[in-house]
């Protein structure tokens, strides 16, 4: 299949790398070229400007957030410019309101659209075993298979209409933050009242607590591995803000994330933005008077 994909971050460059070994024809943009050049030497083509995308059957997009889809999807008029039967497969994290806006202009400009967001980090990305979230109507569905093959392990429908994709990956990272932000409490506590923590760790991961967010994260905390993040505390921040969005704009109360988002702006004053989300427990253990 011919596809472009644009947006060549840590996550991007693995995906699209996939893609390459699923033997699909490769055209890719990104704003800074340089992030291009591994793609181009395993064969891709590289793009000058976004509209050069639209030659293409697919186009994949995998951006930072809603002001980068803005910038490189709307304004410069890639999906206005898709032909009517073309498919824009949007595989980024954004807002209720962009999902609902990315839905609204394809629509107007006859093109079909899919909201397909990942679980997963770069290593995962790399290796083809993402978990993805897709909505859209069957037959664009359909269409994608091969490529969500190449990319991930698990896809799971949401719905027929796109934005469905993007309510469940919201709502899966305000989960995530909420976990993140117990841990660091629970660690916290016990760590004042004279327990080991690595003890505390093996055991609440090997009975309660035993999924993969509670294993990762727990880890990343215990042994403090917060450098060389693949998903950053400013990032996490990111999410718990998408959540109260989301919240606001469906009249769904959300408490628990208020206090949440004061906790990564608390840690995000420390100076702990670019560190692993997992850094947050620095800042509650910090806060408990812990060194």
């Amino acid at each position: 299949m011919k596809v472009g994909f644009m947006g060549l971050g840590q996550m991007g460059r693995g995906m699209a790398g996939r893609l390459l070994d699923g033997g699909h024809e490769l055209l890719v943009y990104n704003r800074t070229a340089a992030a291009a050049a591994p793609l181009q030497l395993r064969g891709a083509r590289v793009a000058a400007a976004p509209l050069e995308l639209l030659d293409t059957e697919v186009i994949i997009s995998m951006l930072a957030d809603d002001a980068a889809v803005e910038s490189m999807c709307i304004a410069p008029g890639l999906i206005a410019g898709m032909q009517a039967g073309s498919l824009h497969v949007n595989m980024a994290t954004v807002s209720l309101h962009m999902a609902k806006r990315l839905t609204q202009l394809h629509r107007e400009a006859g093109s079909d659209y899919v909201a397909a967001p990942v679980f997963g980090r770069p290593a995962a990305a790399e290796k083809g075993q993402l978990d993805i979230i897709a909505g859209g109507a069957p037959a664009a569905l359909m269409r994608c298979e091969p490529l969500f093959a190449a990319m991930g392990k698990h896809v799971f429908i949401a719905g027929d209409e796109p934005a469905t994709a993007n309510i469940v990956k919201i709502a899966r990272n305000y989960m995530l933050a909420a976990a993140v932000e117990s841990m660091g409490e629970a660690f916290a506590l016990v760590r004042k009242s004279g327990v080991d923590v690595k003890a505390f760790y093996e055991l609440v991961t090997t009975t309660s607590f035993s999924g993969t967010s509670y294993r990762n994260y727990g880890k990343l905390m215990v042994e403090r591995n917060f450098d060389n993040a693949s998903f950053t505390l400013r990032l996490g921040l990111k999410d718990v803000e998408l959540a109260l969005a989301a919240g606001g704009e469906t009249q769904v109360p959300l408490p628990l994330a208020g206090v949440i988002r004061e906790q990564h702006l608390g840690a995000l004053n420390r100076g702990l933005g670019d560190k692993d989300w997992a850094s947050l427990a620095d800042y509650i253990a910090e806060r408990a008077g812990l060194s």
